[in-house]
């Protein structure tokens, strides 16, 4: 029983990280440890904003973030752009954070084997 929760705990954390959209990340040597409190913003291909399966022009985004931000100060975003993306989408929330006084942004990316 012990074994079977540990499984389910394992796996729901898993993917309860993800900003709910398919995404390729970029591949790195290297990865860094992420902060406790993150909020993942996802980008695909095209350029859309993704934030718990649901989508978000740039103005809805900036409003979502600053409510995070202003629910929780220690707030960290960590954006997982897919690796075809353009790097302006990657920047546009860079930019949002830096706004609102968001501090802690890094961008996600793929353990290299």
């Amino acid at each position: 029983m012990i074994f079977i929760l540990l499984i389910f705990f394992v796996v729901s954390t898993t993917f309860s990280k993800l900003p709910g959209v398919l995404i390729n990340r970029p591949e790195a040597t290297t990865t860094d440890k992420l902060p406790p409190n993150n909020l993942f913003v996802g980008i695909t291909k095209q350029g859309q904003y993704f934030i718990n399966k649901q989508e978000y022009q740039r103005d809805a985004l900036k409003e979502k973030l600053t409510l995070k931000h202003t629910a929780n100060p220690r707030l960290s975003v960590v954006i997982v752009a897919d690796k075809d993306s353009s790097i302006k989408h990657a920047v546009t929330v860079m930019d949002i954070c830096k706004q609102i006084g968001i501090q802690d942004v890094a961008i996600a990316e793929e353990m290299k084997q």
